[in-house]
This record gives C-alpha cells, structure tokens and sequence, in this order.
C-alpha cells in the first residue's frame, strides 16, 4: 500500500516536471527558390545585413607638412618629401565589417513603405526585371529592378512595386552546413513554422 502511493507520488511528481520544462521551440524553416533553380531547406533562417564602416584616415583635417623640420643641418630626401613617404610607412585602419539581424523587409508600394515583421510572413514571391544599368558592363553585367508580393501569416497579402534589401543575406543551415544566400538572387522564400 505505502508502495503503490510512492508509486502514486513519483509518478504526480513526475508529470509536474515533464509539464513545468518548456518544451522546446518548433525549429522554423524556410524553404528557398532561387532565380537559378536551385532549391535550398533552410533550418533556423535569418536576414542578415552586413555593411562596411569606412575608418577616417589617422590626423583627417590636419594637413601634413611638407617641409622638414628646421634644425639648421639639411636631412637628406633620397625619395621625395616626407609627407609623400609617411604613406608608405603610415598604415591606414582598414574598414570595419558589420552584421547584424532583421527582423522585418520593406516593400514599397507607390512610394509608401510598408515595414513587414518576419515574424507576420509566410511567403514572399520576388520579381524581377532587367534595367538599364548606369554601371559599365564590367562592373555588373546585368542590372535588374525587384518588386515583392508577401503573403502574411493572417492570408492578407501585400504587393510591392519596389524592394530592396540591400546588401541582406538569408543565413541557414542544411544538412551540408550554412549557406548565405545574397535575397537579390532569391525568387521565392516559404518560411515554415
């Protein structure tokens, strides 16, 4: 008797543990089609922006001299004047590289803007069309203008005649490992959940 209410006991206690432990988050997905065909299952996507941080040189706004400093005795210059030498000695800081997270894609529609939470997006449909680029053709050979029609988690849906993300990649992970995936090559992201 005392057995079966230990029993009993530990089996309440039990049931209180498994119902009190969060249970963990359905994993969200995304299922990728890219312009090229290519079709990519995406575990745990995420917008990413990454961007670049140009330095100021060291001393921006002070102009260097050009003479040398006046001591009576002459320095010998063998290869110009010490400003045109102290860039070769005088090592620039190198830009700095960002990244962060987005959480949400703007999709403008005669000129309004229209901010979307990932969160409230199921799909996402791009479009494309080639543009006259103003890049000579060895800088970009093609250059296209994107519109966007997003399908919300409620059914409602918003059409864009322009989006741009920038320089946003769509970060996951496959069963081969993480692919980045730059948005203007995607044509079409289904986020699973």
């Amino acid at each position: 008797m005392i057995r079966k209410g230990l029993l009993t006991a530990a089996i309440a206690v039990a049931a209180v543990v498994v119902t009190a432990t969060p249970l963990r988050a359905q994993t969200q997905g995304a299922d990728v089609r890219t312009w090229t065909g290519q079709t990519y299952q995406l575990v745990e996507p995420t917008l990413e922006l990454r961007y670049t941080i140009m330095v100021p040189p060291k001393g921006e706004g002070a102009a260097p001299s050009d003479t040398a400093p006046t001591t009576g005795a002459k320095t010998p210059m063998l290869f110009g004047s010490a400003s045109s030498i102290s860039q070769f000695l005088d090592k620039q800081p190198e830009p700095l590289q960002g990244r962060r997270d987005s959480d949400a894609i703007t999709i403008r529609k005669n000129g309004t803007d229209v901010r979307l939470p990932l969160a409230n997006v199921s799909s996402v449909v791009f479009a494309r069309q080639a543009a006259a680029s103003p890049l000579p053709p060895y800088v970009a050979v093609e250059h296209h203008r994107y519109s966007a029609t997003a399908i919300l988690n409620d059914g409602s849906r918003v059409d864009g005649d322009y989006v741009n993300l920038g320089t946003t990649v769509l970060r996951g992970r496959t069963a081969q490992g993480r692919v980045d995936i730059p948005w203007e090559q995607i044509e079409s992201i289904r986020f699973t959940r």
